[in-house]
């Protein structure tokens, strides 16, 4: 007879708002909470785990593992939020992997869900609601939803999980507290299969401080969105960075964060509509990562790039190589935006 299993399904967010410390303190949890459960016997035993990520599409990563086999993968970030493509693809990895009950044997537990997501989805409400539907029509999971920072649609995680939690500081430290915490409710659950024990969902009175209960209509509605990423280029080194900026909290107005590089297979691709922005909203731009020049313009081909200090200043463009006079002041023109 096969032992029933314990699937935990690990559903992360790698949009390009995800890009620097926080992809990277998901990597390091995702690797401490793999190693904490190959050192558990009772996980060791029952537990398997499949990691899902999304960004402008979605791809099971690793497939339904047990736990002393799965190793940690890389986690690249990409554009977009395809929530609706993760829920899709996470409902066909249940069906496909995820034992049923039989006449003649008992099925797999069923499955523990952690979706971890810090934004808005990209792939249309039609979408994500017909995800929604197939995944909780009939209830496959115990799905559990974690919010990262204010420009969460929590509305929409509140529809498809059980329990919804939200960070509204997402930095390393909080992340590390919160896979210390999904570790330990996974060895918990596992503990109470082993022993012919198991319980519906996890244990909520452990869960950090840092990590809240989210309410409904808690949070601010999200007509504007919060935070705009534009993909530049640098126009000494012509390679690609992502600026980051945040709405200012008193004025229409988005201020520069900071800019992040890109690595060389960073690719938009399709999968959602791209809309622009007037510079006259942005108040500023945050220097180049690789030259640090503190200016940005627009060519004639689109192109977006980093410009020095100085005005007028001729600048090659990465992008067609033609050349460019760009002088201070003048009206205010459209950026193509990332999706984030």
């Amino acid at each position: 007879m096969s032992q029933r299993r314990l699937p935990v399904y690990l559903l992360l967010d790698c949009s390009e708002s995800m890009i620097g410390e926080s992809i990277q303190a998901v990597e390091k949890g995702v690797e401490s909470l793999l190693s904490q459960l190959r050192a558990d016997p009772h996980a060791l035993e029952t537990a398997y785990v499949s990691i899902i990520t999304f960004h402008r599409t979605a791809q099971q990563v690793v497939p339904l593992t047990e736990v002393s086999a799965v190793r940690p993968p890389r986690l690249a970030v990409r554009p977009g939020t395809s929530l609706g493509a993760a829920l899709t693809t996470l409902r066909d990895c249940i069906q496909r992997e995820v034992r049923r009950t039989t006449p003649d044997m008992k099925g797999d537990y069923r499955p523990i869900v952690f979706l971890l997501t810090d934004g808005q989805p990209t792939d249309g409400s039609g979408i994500v609601r017909e995800a929604i539907t197939w995944l909780t029509t009939p209830k496959i999971a115990n799905l559990y939803a974690i919010g990262c920072g204010e420009d969460v649609d929590y509305e929409t995680l509140r529809r498809v999980a059980d329990v919804v939690f939200r960070l509204d500081e997402v930095g390393p430290e909080t992340l590390r507290k919160l896979f210390i915490w999904l570790t330990a409710s996974v060895q918990q659950a596992s503990r109470g299969v082993a022993e012919g024990e198991p319980r519906d969902g996890i244990d909520l009175t452990k869960k950090p401080p840092e990590v809240a209960l989210y309410k409904e209509g808690t949070t601010a509605s999200l007509e504007q969105p919060r935070q705009v990423f534009l993909k530049a280029r640098c126009s000494r080194l012509r390679r690609s960075y992502l600026m980051r900026f945040r709405l200012h909290d008193e004025h229409p107005v988005y201020v520069p964060v900071r800019s992040h590089e890109l690595e060389s297979g960073f690719e938009e691709g399709g999968g959602y509509e791209s809309s622009s922005i007037n510079s006259s909203q942005l108040a500023g731009c945050p220097p180049c990562p690789y030259c640090e020049n503190p200016g940005a313009a627009v060519c004639e081909c689109g192109t977006l790039m980093c410009t020095p200090a100085e005005s007028p200043v001729d600048v090659l463009c990465p992008g067609c190589l033609v050349k460019n006079t760009f002088s201070g002041g003048g009206e205010g023109f459209a950026i193509e935006q990332s999706p984030g």
